[in-house]
């Protein structure tokens, strides 16, 4: 859902900008997104209570959900989700990296799926102090 309301932002910015109306901020867009979804105002009432309690739920375990929620109280910028969005794909990559490293027989499809358990799972100290190396 969070990923479709930022889709959904993007265009309506857009919009906005070829027709120099003023952008709304990320909670304002909610509601207009809602309302274009879903149309009846129980349904839009539900359905952003329902988005404001998972986020609320999950603010703590989930980065990309800790953005969006500042994103909606308007304590960050929306393009900031792009930097972090680099961020990820550059520590996968160097992930990747380190692990093709330590096993240079292993299978690119095998190297990929070993990335995707530990970036979903627990990074081992080596690992984390091997990318920051890498990094810096």
């Amino acid at each position: 859902m969070i990923n479709d309301i930022y889709v959904h932002k993007m265009k309506y910015d857009s919009k906005c900008r070829e027709t120099q109306l003023p952008i709304e901020t990320m909670e304002q867009f909610m509601y207009t997104y809602l309302n274009q979804k879903y149309g009846l105002k129980t349904l839009i009432i539900e359905w952003a209570s329902t988005i404001i309690t998972g986020v609320k739920t999950y603010l703590r375990d989930d980065h990309d959900i800790t953005l969006f929620a500042k994103i909606l109280k308007n304590e960050c910028d929306e393009q900031f989700r792009f930097v972090q969005m680099h961020v990820k794909e550059s520590l996968g990559g160097i992930l990747k990296g380190i692990i093709r490293e330590k096993n240079p027989i292993k299978s690119e499809k095998e190297v990929a799926k070993e990335t995707e358990l530990i970036a979903n799972s627990y990074i081992e100290e080596w690992q984390w102090k091997k990318i920051i190396f890498k990094m810096y």
